[in-house]
């Protein structure tokens, strides 16, 4: 479980979040009805591969659409999992990275809207 709530609740508009998350090296993934961004981190010392996700939810008009952000999580990859024998606690060096792009990708919103939005 991640400790960083900063992201949960928070809505911006779809493309600001498409455009910061994108640069910060997330991918678009999920059906259209649970849709995440997800990105990638490996782990050096197991050489496993963790994705830390993002939900969220598409609100708004047509014209003018939102990401309304769920509760990050960290899952350990498909492939991962079926080359080391199943689903182990995420290390600490994980949720720690996780955590800090969290923090990262949070600040880059809250700055891009504030800029795109002042005066």
């Amino acid at each position: 479980m991640l400790r960083n709530k900063e992201l949960s609740g928070v809505s911006k508009p779809l493309s600001l979040v498409e455009e910061i998350l994108t640069k910060q090296g997330f991918q678009r993934k999920g059906s259209k009805e649970e849709p995440v961004f997800r990105i990638h981190m490996r782990d050096a010392s197991t050489n496993k591969i963790y994705a830390l996700e993002i939900p969220f939810k598409e609100e708004g008009t047509s014209s003018e659409r939102i990401a309304r952000f769920g509760e990050p999580y960290i899952a350990v990859s498909s492939s991962s999992a079926m080359h080391n024998g199943g689903i182990d606690d995420i290390p600490l060096s994980i949720s720690w990275a996780a955590e800090s792009k969290l923090a990262e990708v949070a600040d880059y919103l809250a700055t891009a809207y504030r800029s795109n939005h002042a005066g």
